[in-house]
């Protein structure tokens, strides 16, 4: 290798598994599994806490050029930190899922996604044409669904973002933070 000529281009990695995701605290996550596990009749199978989070794009199996690309739209993101009111569990029976989630998405979660989902339009990123439903998954594999059931308000402050690779093990998946950006504490 000539020391003079520039170096080759590092070459593509395998893809990453990566979503776009609000991370409650630990002890926010503890709390939905406790009420999960209230209301849930032994049927299904909870999720544990550090693994509790409310999806904004999933982006799937992605390569380390659309990776860069998603970071640089998040990083121009400029939407406000906000307080989301956890208020209702509810279920899905087709995938047998049980959540957590507020009533309406407030204003600002939907901007979020919004802001989101264009930016990563460039990227080549083309998102679910079903309506967003803001909900964090407490469980799975939920045989029987009761309707939604209003429960305790949870007062969530949300003030950052993340970018999460999922890794896919025997035992089930393990979520990672692998980036994070801080949502303004005030809107311009």
């Amino acid at each position: 290798m000539n020391p003079d000529s520039p170096p080759a281009p590092a070459p593509e990695t395998k893809n990453q598994r990566l979503f776009f995701a609000l991370w409650p605290a630990l002890e926010l996550s503890r709390e939905l599994y406790s009420v999960a596990g209230r209301v849930l009749e032994g049927d299904a199978r909870r999720v544990p806490p550090e693994n509790i989070h409310l999806t904004l794009a999933f982006l799937g199996s992605v390569k380390a050029s659309f990776r860069q690309c998603a970071e640089q739209i998040a990083a121009a993101i400029r939407t406000g930190s906000f307080t989301l009111t956890l208020e209702q569990i509810g279920c899905w029976p087709k995938p047998g899922i049980v959540w957590v989630g507020p009533r309406n998405t407030p204003e600002p979660l939907s901007r979020l996604v919004q802001e989101l989902n264009a930016g990563l339009a460039a990227c080549g990123y083309v998102p679910e044409e079903r309506s967003y439903a803001a909900h964090l998954t407490v469980a799975r594999k939920l045989r029987r669904c009761n309707k939604n059931l209003p429960i305790d308000p949870l007062m969530w402050e949300v003030r950052r973002f993340c970018l999460v690779q999922s890794h896919t093990h025997a035992e089930g998946a393990r979520y990672e933070i692998v980036s994070a950006w801080e949502l303004n504490s005030s809107e311009p």
